[in-house]
């Protein structure tokens, strides 16, 4: 690599503690959350992802990316699909302890 190389001065393991990587870690993690809940509430009711699908007017394709962690749903996908699990949509803030 030549020193023009945007990679030539490149260490491994540099920036893995900035604050963009841990928002980015965050986010990862409460999409995970999310996705996991809706997967053990549609498995709890005996639903699968094509039923729950149907049930919250989305694709099955697009349920199992929000189960897996996947883009982070809009408030009207997550009041769709609360409604399709017969549970009721909480968000809340609480104190950051």
């Amino acid at each position: 690599m030549n020193e023009h190389s945007p990679h030539y001065r490149w260490e491994p393991g540099a920036g893995r503690d900035s604050d963009e990587v841990r928002a980015g870690r965050e986010e990862a993690r409460l999409a995970f959350e999310l996705g996991n809940a809706v997967r053990q509430r549609r498995l709890a009711l005996g639903l699968t992802q094509s039923e729950l699908a149907r049930r919250a007017g989305m694709t099955q394709p697009a349920l199992s990316r929000l189960e897996s962690g996947g883009p982070t749903p809009t408030i009207g996908v997550l009041e769709r699909l609360a409604h399709a699990l017969d549970a009721k949509l909480k968000v809340e803030f609480t104190d950051a302890a």
